[in-house]
C-alpha cells in the first residue's frame, strides 16, 4: 500500500490574514511530520493549503498519495500555475516537477478525512514547534 501524507493550511484570524497562518504535514496515522507558521500579511488560505500540499510532496517518498482538502490547490497544480495569484506560481511549478519526479498521487478527500486538518483547529500563536 502507498503511504498517504495529508496536508492542510489555515489563516490566523481570518482570510486573508493580517498575522499570517501556516499548515500541518501528517502521515497516514495522523502523526504530524511538519508544521509550521508564517508571519506575514494578506496571507491567505489557498496560499496555506498550496504550502502544505508542497511540504508533503518534499515528504513523500516516491510514488506516494498527497492528500488534501483542496480543490483550488490541485488545480493550480495540475495546471502548473494560478492566474489569480502569479505570485504563487514558483511554488506551484515545484508541486507540479516533485509530483511528476515522484510519481507521486495527489488527490481530494473532504475536510472530515484530511488526517492534517486535526492540527490546525487549535493552532494559534501560542502554541510551541
Amino acid at each position: 500500500m502507498k503511504k498517504e501524507l495529508h496536508a492542510d493550511g489555515f489563516c490566523l484570524l481570518k482570510n486573508p490574514s493580517s498575522l499570517g497562518g501556516g499548515f500541518t504535514v501528517t502521515d497516514d496515522l495522523g502523526i504530524v511530520l511538519s508544521r509550521e507558521r508564517i508571519m506575514k500579511n494578506n496571507f491567505t488560505n489557498n496560499e496555506a493549503e498550496l504550502l502544505g500540499v508542497l511540504k508533503a510532496c518534499e515528504l513523500s517518498e516516491n510514488e506516494g498519495i498527497v492528500v488534501t482538502d483542496s480543490m483550488n490547490t490541485i488545480f493550480w497544480i495540475r495546471k502548473g500555475k494560478s492566474k489569480a495569484r502569479p505570485d504563487l506560481n514558483e511554488k506551484i511549478k515545484s508541486a507540479k516537477i516533485l509530483i511528476e519526479n515522484k510519481k507521486l498521487n495527489l488527490i481530494w478527500k473532504n475536510r472530515d478525512e484530511n488526517l492534517a486538518g486535526n492540527y490546525n483547529e487549535n493552532f494559534g500563536e501560542e502554541d510551541e514547534f
